[in-house]
């Protein structure tokens, strides 16, 4: 059964109910004698019917609208959570998050992950192939990383060329193949418009707290994700 329905049935079976409360309290309190029930017991029936049908047609549609403003709120938490490019989590979602897993990770004493995740040479494949290119190329990524990730875990884009994957109960075994999967996947799927087409690389940074350790894995990824930088413009 659909929200929809399941809310405006609600909203009817409450309007139908509320009138025909209130007579049976009526009654069992005494304010309507048995006798004069006996007598006019069709005029009571009458007045119940179309009491509950009045009744329950408004609560029908209170429950429509009650389920059109979830539907709303539920849009709008879904776009102010999101990155309209890639539809990731964004920023400010991802970090709040990153906060509750870290109190989690803390109360069990679990691994948790992070990886920071940049695209190399972005203003390059903008330059060279425009910006529109560039904007599938984001797209691209975040499509490989909600798809590589696991069910448990959380990708997000910052904006610009940064994204983020957030490994719960992941430790750096996980994280590290997780890292290479991601890499191996961008160079075998290219990134395609209109013909023309150019694999994309990605710099990862890794971190992990260890059975539920206190460490700034942002810091630690970012210090991470910087010496892979390094490294890829030495060997260049």
């Amino acid at each position: 059964m659909s929200h929809a329905l399941r809310y405006s049935l609600g909203g009817a079976l409450l309007g139908l109910g509320a009138p025909a409360g209130a007579l049976l309290i009526r009654i069992l309190g005494g304010a309507v004698p048995e006798v004069e029930l006996r007598a006019h017991g069709f005029f009571y029936v009458y007045e119940l019917l179309g009491t509950c049908l009045v009744f329950s047609t408004v609560g029908f549609f209170a429950g429509r609208r009650a389920d059109r403003f979830r539907r709303g709120r539920d849009l709008y938490r879904e776009l102010s959570e999101h990155d309209p490019l890639t539809n990731l989590v964004n920023a400010r979602a991802f970090w709040s998050r990153y906060e509750r897993a870290v109190e989690h990770a803390a109360r069990f004493r679990e691994p948790l992950s992070l990886l920071l995740i940049d695209i190399d040479g972005l203003k390059t494949i903008n330059d060279e192939l425009g910006h529109a290119f560039g904007s599938e190329a984001l797209r691209h990524v975040g499509r490989v990383l909600e798809e590589s990730k696991r069910a448990e875990d959380t990708a997000a884009r910052w904006g610009g060329d940064e994204f983020g994957i957030l490994m719960v109960g992941a430790g750096k075994d996980a994280a590290r193949r997780q890292s290479e999967a991601i890499q191996e996947r961008l160079w075998r799927e290219p990134v395609r418009v209109e013909g023309r087409e150019r694999p994309v690389s990605v710099t990862i940074g890794t971190a992990t707290a260890e059975g539920g350790e206190p460490r700034d894995l942002f810091a630690a990824a970012d210090r991470s994700l910087y010496d892979g930088k390094k490294r890829a413009k030495t060997a260049g």
